[in-house]
């Protein structure tokens, strides 16, 4: 009715005057919905009064048509949005189909692409003795226990794991609290209705049972906040002892190496590492094996690394017996042109400068696009450029290491070319240096390298906004959500491709803004990598709940909603009134659990799979194929294994924030959010497993800096629970109660003061649960022991001390770059304390089928005979403990025996006690 009265209803008949006689902004008769409803038009502001789904004014941004309807005038728009999406198809696929049909003329510069690609996946470590290649992981490796790619990997896993256990926890805590308490926990806020009336009757039902259990709600939200902080800080012990212990138990290149600072600049004429070995050695009185120094070469940076790379390629193909091939014609197809434009380097080969042959000289005069031959003059660069403050400097034991650090503290340095050097124990490993981001730049360079990078993130957020959020928004909030009518399938599924597009630019942007910012070591890249993309997916968050509550806030309008005292939402002025409505919190809790599950929590992570593994790796293998001119170091480059790193930390910690918001609203959601995290974590566990073992390249990440930052994030969650409780107890039997705004800024208080408890107790707390004690073999363990099973050392780590061992220094043999992959190639030199010698990798046979059915049965024959084998050994325990159980049963029943036969009972004689009377039976018996 349109009489003011709350929760008014009468019956009329369906016809148009009925109904407006009623209600005149509501005469279309609706058989179907039971109800006299407006004309349900979408853009429409005023319908027409005779009845029927007709507009008579249209909405801003709509055009009126002769039939009443409501045209889009910003069509053009999408036309042209819809029009670029499908020209950009149309080049990917005539791109796919214009590949697909050139002939197969590169075999052999695919083939030794692909050996590089598999060569250079994670490895076991080499065994002593060994005289085969290093073999991959087994896929059944426990990452929980094996540091594989580093103990920062290894903890990675065991943070996921936590994860994992922590929202199942928190799924079957509240079943278990439902079944005990009201089952009305596990309903309430997921009915739904379609009437007018029907919602009445929902709001009246779900505000009075959120009233009678809100205790169990507070109480829940109590124990789970703080049983999370708990847990969060004995995980955080837990993964301390865990690095701490595989740093005690393993010897790795970083307990021999001590950073070096303070090294003053010297350009590349004088025999720097040669001095200053000399120098430390005096100074500290321990033996130097070698010191390795950072250089600034960033103007040469692209020369140098293609010459080595390049020349690696040669002394590979010089110890192989790879076939060489007949030149093949070049394809000529305008898509052929720009995939060597765009992704070949310039040269098929890089030499040194005077080492081109006047055929190749000729051969580059007569080329378009690719070289064949490019000369680099790196002697004339090794010369120029100069020395960067730090340098590394190796000593025979941890022992000698922690003496000479130890003497230089003393004496307060050493002095070296007027500069007084400083020394302390190096935290990283070699290859976790980006020696090539080594630079002698100032503060304000720094600051404008990462300002230019805050630039390019939020260029990056407002390029999404813009292009993809807007005209998602603009639709959202401009549909007609009268009657409970909603976007549907298509809508819902573009919301979904929105979040993914989201956050997978801002995977890109992030990750180009922490290589621009050019970070010396890979931990501190990743750990201002992971923070950027997890705020960019906060924000990237923010404004999708932000469009959720409003667009949950027209459709409870739309249905004419009315708060449980009567008062219609639309009349209600402030936020906190709002958002503490039955009707939106319902509302938003739906959408909530749609917006989380499975468009954040799982269809990313179904996708990540094709489009950064299979689908570029078969795009650039079938590139390589075709184009002859792409092969040796080029085609290693396309066919590259992925790079891995640590943002998938950001990605966790995004879901954990989504997942526990679902507090402040109805506990329906409760089960399928946290149960829904998990499961979808157990799947990205898995595909990480599979990833770590089969897909990415050998790296090391060997700090605990990443996961501290991580454990830290931690306690945004845990501040949004500690928000919820002050959020849900406001006015509640034995609490305060306040007003709107006051209650937002006590969550908000909350949510601060818990962040600084988390920070102070991950700072001070945690730490005094760590081990202590020196590690294992510190006086024992020698640089030649672990020099021997790690390949990447100090050294061959280090690009320009590789070049001026063999061109300055003119070392026999030099010393060799160490890429993944090519350990092979590193040859012993004991004077420059490389002792690394090993055979190649095995590779793998990428011919062979994706799924192997024979070695799948062989290895479930295997699984069940392990089963079976446990099964019968698991029989043999229970039934020798039943035995037993049975033995020591009998014992006691046989003891219970023989007390009860010294038992005397009054009136009976001795003899009645052993043999019982055999009275006749009484007649009632008979």
């Amino acid at each position: 009715r349109a009489d003011g009265v709350d929760f008014n209803f009468e019956c009329v008949e369906a016809t148009p005057k009925a109904c407006s006689a009623v209600n005149p902004t509501e005469p279309v008769p609706d058989v179907e919905r039971g109800i006299c409803r407006a004309c349900i038009i979408y853009g429409c502001k005023t319908c027409t009064s005779d009845g029927q789904d007709a507009c008579a004014v249209c909405s801003s941004g709509y055009r009126l048509t002769a039939s009443g309807q409501c045209e889009n005038a910003n069509m053009m728009y999408w036309y042209g949005l819809f029009a670029v999406l499908g020209l950009v198809t149309l080049f990917i696929v005539a791109w796919i189909v214009d590949i697909a049909v050139r002939p197969v003329v590169n075999p052999e510069g695919l083939k030794g692409a692909l050996d590089a690609r598999s060569r250079s996946k994670v490895r076991m470590p080499k065994q002593a003795g060994s005289s085969e290649g290093r073999e991959l992981y087994p896929l059944d490796t426990n990452l929980l226990k094996t540091p594989v790619a580093g103990i920062g990997v290894q903890l990675h896993f065991n943070f996921q794991f936590f994860l994992i256990v922590w929202a199942l926890a928190i799924g079957v805590a509240w079943l278990f609290l439902a079944l005990s308490v009201d089952d009305a926990l596990l309903i309430l806020g997921t009915r739904r209705a379609k009437t007018a009336r029907q919602n009445c009757i929902l709001v009246a039902w779900g505000f009075e049972t959120q009233m009678r259990l809100m205790w169990t709600k507070i109480d829940f939200v109590v124990a789970a906040y703080l049983l999370t902080f708990l847990a969060c800080l004995a995980f955080g012990v837990r993964q301390l002892r865990i690095f701490q212990k595989v740093d005690m138990q393993n010897s790795t290149h970083k307990d021999y190496a001590a950073r070096v600072r303070n090294l003053p600049l010297l350009d590349g004429t004088e025999p720097v590492e040669e001095e200053l070995k000399k120098r430390l050695e005096e100074a500290t009185g321990q033996k130097v094996v070698g010191v390795s120094v950072c250089w600034d070469f960033q103007e040469h940076e692209d020369e140098l690394l293609e010459l080595i790379e390049s020349k690696l390629v040669e002394k590979e193909e010089k110890m192989g017996s790879a076939t060489v091939q007949a030149d093949a014609p070049e394809p000529e197809s305008f898509f052929a042109r720009m995939e060597r434009s765009m992704l070949a380097a310039e040269a098929e080969r890089v030499v040194v400068k005077g080492e081109m042959t006047s055929g190749e000289a000729q051969a580059n005069a007569d080329e378009e696009m690719i070289e064949e031959c490019k000369e680099v003059d790196v002697v004339g660069i090794l010369k120029s450029i100069k020395t960067c403050p730090d340098a590394y400097a190796i000593f025979e034991t941890e022992a000698a290491r922690d003496a000479a650090v130890d003497t230089a503290v003393q004496s307060g340095g050493v002095e070296f070319h007027g500069n007084l050097l400083k020394l302390n124990a190096s935290r990283v490993e070699p290859q976790t240096v980006n020696w090539r981001n080594c630079a002698n730049t100032d503060l304000i360079v720094k600051a404008k390298r990462v300002a230019m990078g805050f630039c390019i993130m939020l260029a990056g957020l407002g390029l999404w906004v813009v292009a993809f959020y807007l005209p998602y928004a603009w639709f959202t909030l401009t549909f007609n959500y009268s009657y409970g009518q909603e976007p549907g399938f298509v809508a819902g599924m573009t919301f979904s491709m929105v979040v993914v597009a989201g956050n997978a630019l801002m995977y890109l942007v992030c990750s180009e803004v922490a290589d621009r910012t050019r970070f010396i070591y890979v931990d501190d890249r990743e750990v201002c990598y992971m923070l950027l993309y997890c705020f960019a997916c906060v924000f990237n968050v923010a404004l999708d709940l932000i469009t959720t509550y409003m667009v949950a806030y027209r459709i409870n309008v739309g249905l004419r909603m009315k708060t449980y005292d009567g008062t219609l939402l639309e009349n209600l002025q402030q936020f906190s009134d709002r958002f503490e409505s039955y009707a939106m919190q319902r509302t938003l809790a739906n959408n909530l659990y749609a917006y989380a599950f499975p468009a954040t929590f799982l269809i990313p992570f179904l996708i990540e799979p094709v489009a950064t593994i299979y689908a570029p790796y078969k795009m650039m293998m079938a590139i390589v194929r075709t184009q002859p001119s792409m092969k040796g170091f080029m085609a290693e480059r396309l066919l590259g294994s992925l790079v891995f790193d640590l943002s998938r930390y950001a990605d966790l910690m995004l879901d954990v924030m989504i997942a526990v918001l679902i507090f402040f609203f109805p506990g329906g959601f409760n089960i399928q959010m946290f149960v829904g995290l998990a499961a979808s974590h157990v799947y990205i566990y898995f595909f990480d497993h599979y990833r770590v073992l089969r897909s990415i390249q050998s790296c090391n990440y060997a700090d605990k800096m990443v996961d501290w930052w991580t454990q830290w994030m931690m306690s945004i969650p845990c501040g949004f629970m500690l928000a919820c409780v002050v959020f849900k107890a406001n006015c509640q039997p034995g609490y305060p109660c306040v007003d709107g705004d006051t209650m937002v800024a006590g969550c908000a208080v909350a949510f601060f003061a818990h962040i600084l408890l988390h920070t102070l107790a991950l700072k001070f707390v945690v730490p005094m649960f760590g081990l202590s004690g020196e590690s294992d073999g510190a006086d024992s363990n020698t640089y030649q022991d672990c020099s021997r099973r790690i390949a990447c050392s100090w050294f061959s780590a280090n690009p320009v001390y590789c070049l001026r061992s063999q061109y300055v220094y003119q070392h026999n043999p030099p010393c060799v770059y160490c890429i993944p992959g090519k350990e092979h190639l590193i040859e012993v030199n004991e004077d420059l304390g490389l002792y690394f010698n090993d055979c190649p990798a095995k590779e793998e046979d990428y011919d062979a089928p994706h799924v192997d059915v024979e070695a799948m049965k062989d290895n479930l024959k295997e699984l069940k005979g392990k089963a079976s084998q446990h099964f019968e050994d698991m029989k043999g325990k229970a039934t020798g403990q039943l035995e037993e159980l049975k033995g020591k049963a009998s014992g006691h029943f046989e003891q219970l025996q023989g007390q009860m036969s010294s038992w005397r009972m009054p009136g009976f004689s001795a003899s009645s006690s052993d043999e019982p009377s055999k009275a006749a039976p009484s007649e009632d018996a008979k």
